[in-house]
């Protein structure tokens, strides 16, 4: 059987995840990690370059709280590079995660 949400799903906040690497699927796949760890995924797409190294996150400074929830879910997969809460608050989702090379 599968495991019901845990009520801190809604708490975790929307993420979209971009693929910075160019290889095809990483950020569907970071997405899934993401899903599974009770995040809602906003968007997953190309980021603005396929030269980042490892993975990059941004979130807003009003959620960063999520900051150690994100960064465990995916250290089991990938090298977290760069964390900030620089993401504009004005931004349509809580964190920005960009897998890279």
């Amino acid at each position: 059987p599968t495991a019901e949400p845990t009520s801190t799903t809604s708490t975790n906040g929307t993420v979209a995840v971009q693929n910075g690497s160019g290889e095809s699927g990483v950020a569907a796949a970071a997405a899934a990690i993401l899903r599974d760890s009770g995040f809602s995924i906003a968007t997953t797409g190309n980021a603005d370059n396929f030269e980042y190294t490892n993975v990059t996150i941004q979130v807003k400074n009003s959620k960063k709280s999520i900051l150690p929830d994100l960064k465990e879910a995916l250290s089991k997969d990938y090298t977290i590079d760069k964390t900030s809460t620089d993401l504009a608050e004005s931004s349509s989702y809580d964190a920005l995660v960009i897998i890279g090379k």
